[in-house]
């Protein structure tokens, strides 16, 4: 049944008792409860999962970030939001990602994911198959 914003409430209900309940969240795999997740907001408003917050992930390793993607980190008190024009030292401890050739603008991989860069939370944008 319906409920008043047009959501089937009595499949969510059933869904969540199914793959929600404890005992099946307690024996369930991160990336199978993800899943789980996932396919229950793809049914209730698939476009919710295009919005902003969903669409980027936090700089986690050395080679991740390419030429080309898109960024954003806090300098100071404010956001930037740039894309990658080069990477030296791909995948290394000494990795550098350039983000203003003319004005030589970058950050040092390593010491944003240690915290001690004055670029805080980087973040790429996810890269979709269709992208």
């Amino acid at each position: 049944m319906d409920n008043q914003f047009g959501l089937d409430a009595d499949y969510f209900i059933k869904l969540c008792r199914r793959e929600f309940s404890p005992d099946v969240i307690r024996n369930q795999r991160p990336e199978d409860l993800a899943r789980s997740f996932a396919r229950a907001a793809r049914t209730a408003c698939a476009g919710v999962l295009r919005e902003d917050e969903f669409n980027w992930e936090h700089l986690r390793g050395y080679g991740q970030l390419k030429v080309g993607d898109k960024i954003r980190f806090t300098l100071g008190d404010g956001t930037v939001k740039a894309m990658v024009k080069d990477v030296l030292n791909p995948g290394t401890e000494q990795e550098e990602i350039i983000y203003n050739l003319t004005r030589n603008f970058y950050f040092i991989t390593k010491m944003a994911l240690d915290g001690s860069s004055t670029h805080k939370s980087v973040q790429v944008r996810i890269r979709r198959l269709s992208q």
